[in-house]
Formats: C-alpha cells, structure tokens, sequence
C-alpha cells in the first residue's frame, strides 16, 4: 500500500464517509440520529467498517412512535488503484421495531462469484408482516390513501410497495432478470446462455454509461483527466441534468 493510500489516509477518508452518512440522517430523520462508528478490523485484508448506532438500528418514527428501524453496514478499503474509497460490501436493512429479522434488506458485494447479482435485494418477511408494518403508516405520502383504503375495508397489497433499484440510468437490465430467474430456478437453458447474457448485459450498461455521461459530462471530464486523457472543456458549458441525476 503506498504512503498515498496508507491505512491513516484510509481512516480519514472513510470518517469523512461516516459523516456524510450521519449528516443525511440528521437532515432527514427527528430525534439527532447517532454518528456512525467507524471500526477498524486488522489483519491479512485491512478494512474499515462502517456501521449505525445504536446497534439495533436507527428508529423510524409515525407520530413521533418507533416503527421502523434502519440497519446500514459498509465494509470500506482502498479501491484497486490505492486511490479511491470503496466500498466493498453493504448491507442496508428495515425491520419492524418488533423484530429482529429484517422485512427487507439491500445487500452489495464487490467480491461476490457471480452466482448471485452483486447489489441485489433480498426479502426476508412474510406477506403478513410486510402489510402490517403499511397499514400502521402515518397519513403522509402513500400512507394517506392506505388509510382511505383501511378505512374503506381494504387491506394493503404488498404489491404496491415501490422498491428503487438505480433509477433513470443504473436500472437492472433484461439480462438482470434472466439471469437471476436462471440461477435461482434452475431453468432450462440453450449451452450459449452465459455468453449471450454477458455480452447483451455489457451492451445495455454501455449505453446507460454513455446516457449517463451525458447526464453530466464535467464529472466523466474530471475522471478522464485522472486517467491521462487529454480532455478540451466546450466553449459553452453543459449543466448537468439534474432531473436525471436526482431522480428516485
């Protein structure tokens, strides 16, 4: 590890991570939200863990009641270059506050073998426990109209519950799909299949990078600069479309 990437470096760097997770808490959630505490594991592979405080979550209130509690874990080391901060490994979970097992959980692994998608959702709950925790919403956002609907006899859907998975430009692709529903069900396959999902999937994400780009072409110009490209910034300057960027 170079003297540039050394392990204080990494400290302080993924400190300054932890405060900008804390910081959107506090600019989201009531009650001062705890800082993050940042753990530094030793060893043959050194990295830093990021996790929540307290260790059974951040609550999550409806009137001012805990319902929800957040759990945020992120395993942090130098990416290959020594350079950037990674994250190599993160798991974002919401369970009910009566509960120990979470209703669903985000999960990422940078060093995953393949056979499973590297950001992937998985649900734990049952469909019980999932329209319990919608219909004791409050009446903002969707949570109004549940409550019409609990009101008018209609118990929630599960099915009406929206999860984000990248937005505009980093949204799973076909290919996505059909290999999870291939490895996961084991369905019947032509001997190609890999192959064809490789390299259909290295198409889709080509596009959306260049979709992307153009989202914000003065940050792809920033990147190549580091990376020795000789970049010309254009006579006008292009504002990056925030309507992509920000989006849900």
């Amino acid at each position: 590890m170079t003297e540039e990437a050394g392990q204080g470096s990494l400290i302080t760097a993924v400190t300054a991570f932890a405060t900008e997770l804390h910081d959107l808490l506090v600019a989201v959630l009531p009650g001062a939200p705890s800082p993050f505490e940042v753990v530094v594991a030793e060893g043959d592979d050194p990295h830093i863990i990021v996790r929540q405080t307290p260790v059974e979550g951040v609550p999550l209130t409806v009137d001012g009641e805990p319902v929800l509690r957040l759990t945020a874990r992120f395993r942090c080391s130098w990416d290959s270059a020594k350079k950037y901060l990674a994250v190599r490994e993160s798991t974002l979970g919401i369970r009910a506050e009566t509960s120990d097992e979470p209703l669903f959980r985000y999960d990422y692994l940078a060093d995953c073998d393949g056979k499973i998608p590297a950001a992937h959702l998985n649900v734990h709950s049952h469909r019980d426990e999932v329209v319990f925790a919608m219909m004791v919403a409050g009446l903002r956002h969707r949570g109004r109209s549940r409550s019409a609907q609990v009101r008018d006899g209609k118990v929630p859907r599960l099915a009406t519950l929206h999860f984000p998975l990248g937005g505009h430009r980093f949204r799973p692709s076909l290919e996505d799909l059909l290999e999870m529903v291939v490895r996961e069900f084991g369905l019947d396959t032509e001997p190609t299949w890999e192959d064809a999902l490789r390299k259909g999937r290295a198409r889709w994400r080509d596009k959306q990078l260049r979709a992307a780009v153009r989202d914000d072409p003065a940050s792809a110009a920033d990147i190549l600069r580091t990376l020795g490209y000789g970049i010309r910034d254009p006579k006008t300057p292009i504002s990056p479309r925030l309507d992509r960027i920000e989006a849900l």
